[in-house]
């Protein structure tokens, strides 16, 4: 069964936790290797047999994922349960939550699903169900096909999608503005705002998952 983000947000943390396309994000802070390896220990046991937490230690801290799946059609309901204990055994070990640089970035394919096998050969990903191809690893951008018929002055056949928190989103807007990019539809903002860089290529700033 899945949920929503204002049923997630009744227990999780909003200064903690991030929801992107590929589920709920934090990242806790933990420069010591031995406590970064305590923290993914605990967290594991915290999330008991509910839900199997995706873990990713790196030298600045631990990324946490509680992620999307296709079989639940979107965020596990355990993740409302999950995702308050794992952020009682940060705050027990003394690690500070960062959510600056959460994100999820996802290839999109602008054309029809018959290119789907091509993708999926040279990536080497798996292709759930009639889902999205998906890094084995989970760990580099999903690649997903669309159909485009939308009139573009000159239509790109591939565009980066990059989902942040709703916060977040105004401030990557400005900044790619500021850097000298345009805003090529906003028709759907604030889920999604469709920006240009100096040459045409496109990208979506898209915050949806987590709007109140």
């Amino acid at each position: 069964m899945a949920i929503d983000a204002s049923r997630f947000y009744e227990s999780a943390p909003r200064t903690e936790w991030v929801l992107t396309f590929e589920g709920a994000l934090a990242h806790f802070v933990c420069p010591d290797p031995s406590a970064r390896v305590e923290f993914a220990r605990q967290v594991v046991a915290a999330a008991g047999e509910e839900l199997s937490p995706d873990l990713e230690l790196r030298s600045r801290g631990v990324t946490v994922r509680l992620a999307a799946t296709f079989e639940a059609g979107g965020l596990p309901d355990a993740a409302a349960d999950v995702a308050p204990r794992i952020s009682a055994v940060a705050k027990e070990l003394g690690l500070v939550a960062d959510t600056a640089h959460l994100q999820t970035i996802q290839i999109a394919v602008d054309g029809g699903s018959g290119a789907v096998p091509f993708w999926q050969a040279v990536t080497g990903y798996e292709r759930p169900e009639d889902a999205d191809l998906i890094d084995p690893l989970r760990r580099a951008p999903g690649v997903w096909n669309q159909a485009v018929n939308d009139e573009r002055e000159a239509p790109a056949r591939l565009h980066i999608d990059i989902s942040v928190s709703a916060v977040e989103a105004p401030r990557r807007v400005a900044a790619a503005l500021e850097a000298g990019g345009r805003v090529v539809s906003d028709r759907f903002a604030p889920q999604w705002t469709t920006l240009a860089d100096p040459d045409g290529n496109l990208v979506d700033i898209a915050a949806w998952p987590d709007l109140p």
